[in-house]
């Protein structure tokens, strides 16, 4: 196991600083009866609900409440109280089933502020909480209410559920929250079985969409020595931008990976031991990451070693892809002299279907403009229909410059109204506070003094740079970094700032 007993330990149970967890749920059929209908709860989530009202209550918060976490030098500290469970039922408000299309619940959304349509929807996600055909938003609620259970000794089940969530939703932002809270969750209860169980489970492409550093951390601790397809699959996390054979022949590329991994270590995957001493690890600086997405209980990030800032394990991995590369390189060359073409390669695309060639939507185009244009008096709807469009003329951008020009100009657009954004989304949150019956005066304004600014990543940002970047336009990649530090600053989100301040060191040093 190598280090692994030094970082997520081997013990079944681990000493956490915390209080015994709330009353357990009471739904003991499978079903929870409302004024007019029988709700069904799926039996893997029946014990992993929160309930605030009525005969199954059991969610009691202590205002104020703070949970230590320590495990092996790492310390960090929850605090609960500060907002309500976004999860929580209050099965006192109204529910409507209806076949009809309902608006995607909002950003941040918790159960008590959906429409009683959209709770309808909801409800049918709890019945059937692997239906991918359900808009993410309702699959945030649940999850965030999975989260807080993993407070609990009911943990391991919640994971087990959040496991088979990851198999079916493949939303890039639900697979990277997912992946911290179970990494992070099993590093502070040392509980490296399930770690393993972890890294088992991402059998699919999609799953392996959170951080690369976690992925790299989780094979470290367990002394897993990375495989041929690790290296392939994260060479731009070490800094490898030669990815056309990676593309265009994977096959070949990962058989002479195999080959060159052989060739140098011995084995048929490389050994910790040859690209990182514990005493290297010791040295490495940290990182903050987010342990959650609930917002209650979310204020802290935990600090993690940062392995994709060691100079010699990027460097040995970069030049193993490096003459990989070449070696690929010289072996197409030799098999076209040789008259054999790409068939002798079965990655070759003269193996595969012709590939279609991409035409502008001009349908889907009507579309997008048409939500961007009905969201104009609501900014932050505006703001994720603008992101559609960014991504969707981000597309084109081959076919013809103009696609790209209006790529450019809806991400200048979105970082234009960030301001107007904020004000609004501050504004609503006020009006959610003040319409809140059951608060006390004294509860009502002390979550008015306690409303957070909007705290979502804005994609613009990252977009616009990697544009000019790509582009040369050196100071203009810059110039958008410098916003996007001013941005993250001005809401303290601290893993942000760090990456944009990366980014533009980056930058700085190219165009140097």
């Amino acid at each position: 196991m190598g280090f692994l007993s030094k970082l997520f330990g081997i013990n079944k149970t681990s000493k956490i600083n915390q209080s015994k967890p709330t009353t357990e749920i009471a739904v003991r059929n499978t079903s929870i009866r409302s004024e007019k209908t029988t709700l069904q709860v799926h039996p893997d989530i029946q014990d992993l609900l929160w309930i605030g009202d009525g005969k199954y209550k059991n969610y009691f918060p202590t205002p104020s409440k703070k949970n230590v976490f320590e495990a092996n030098g790492f310390s960090f500290t929850i605090s609960f109280g500060v907002e309500d469970e976004p999860s929580l039922l209050l099965l006192r408000l109204p529910i409507t089933m209806t076949t009809e299309a309902v608006e995607r619940p909002p950003y941040y959304p918790t159960y008590e502020g959906l429409t009683p349509k959209q709770r309808g929807v909801y409800w049918k996600l709890l019945e059937n909480p692997y239906n991918s055909a359900i808009d993410i938003g309702y699959v945030f609620i649940l999850y965030y209410g999975l989260e807080r259970y993993l407070l609990t000794d009911k943990y391991e089940k919640a994971i087990n559920v959040i496991l088979k969530l990851r198999d079916v939703h493949s939303n890039k932002s639900f697979q990277t929250y997912t992946a911290n809270a179970i990494i992070l969750t099993c590093l502070s209860r040392q509980r490296a079985d399930i770690v393993q169980r972890f890294l088992a489970s991402l059998d699919k492409e999609h799953e392996f969409k959170f951080s690369p550093n976690l992925f790299l951390l989780c094979k470290y601790a367990l002394g897993l020595p990375l495989t041929a397809t690790d290296v392939m699959r994260m060479a731009k996390s070490f800094e490898f931008t030669k990815d056309n054979y990676i593309k265009k022949h994977p096959d070949l590329f990962l058989k002479v990976l195999s080959m060159n991994i052989v060739e140098q270590y011995k084995m048929d995957a490389i050994p910790w031991e040859k690209l990182l001493s514990i005493t290297d690890f010791k040295k490495l600086p940290t990182e903050e990451t987010p342990i959650f997405a609930n917002m209650s209980i979310w204020d802290k990030t935990i600090p993690v070693k940062s392995l994709l800032t060691s100079f010699k394990l990027k460097k040995n991995i970069y030049d193993l892809l490096e003459k990989t590369h070449e070696d690929v390189k010289r072996q197409l060359s030799e098999m076209k002299k040789a008259g054999m073409g790409k068939s002798e390669d079965n990655s070759s695309p003269t193996n595969k279907e012709p590939k279609e060639s991409l035409t502008f939507d001009q349908d889907l185009e009507r579309k997008l403009l048409s939500v961007y244009d009905l969201a104009r008096n609501y900014s932050l709807e505006q703001h994720f229909a603008s992101i559609s469009l960014q991504d969707f003329y981000y597309k084109y951008r081959n076919l013809d410059h103009c696609y790209l020009d209006k790529c450019i100009y809806y991400c200048k657009d979105d970082i234009s109204k960030l301001d107007e954004i904020q004000k609004q989304y501050v504004e609503e949150e006020r009006k959610r506070i003040l319409s809140r019956s059951l608060l006390t005066p004294t509860e009502r304004q002390q979550k008015l003094s306690e409303i957070k600014p909007f705290l979502g990543s804005i994609p613009a940002f990252k977009r616009l740079a990697i544009i000019y970047e790509k582009e040369k336009d050196y100071e203009s990649a810059i110039s958008v970094c410098d916003q996007a530090i001013l941005y993250y600053s001005s809401v303290n989100m601290q893993v942000l700032i760090k990456e944009f301040d990366q980014r533009r060191q980056r930058i700085m040093d190219r165009r140097a």
